[in-house]
């Protein structure tokens, strides 16, 4: 469930960059990017015992 933010995140990001409001959707992608760098990296060092 915690791993839909992303999904959400991600889709408002490419809504509002087809109408055109770039800012906004560069911060929603902004978001995405750092929601799945920081789930990366403890997913990273938990389950695949990879230390970053």
């Amino acid at each position: 469930m915690y791993m839909f933010l992303p999904f959400l995140t991600a889709f408002l990001g490419l809504l509002l960059a087809w109408f055109e409001k770039r800012f906004a959707a560069l911060i929603l992608l902004a978001i995405t990017v750092g929601i799945l760098m920081y789930w990366f990296h403890f997913h990273a060092t938990d389950a695949l015992n990879i230390s970053l």
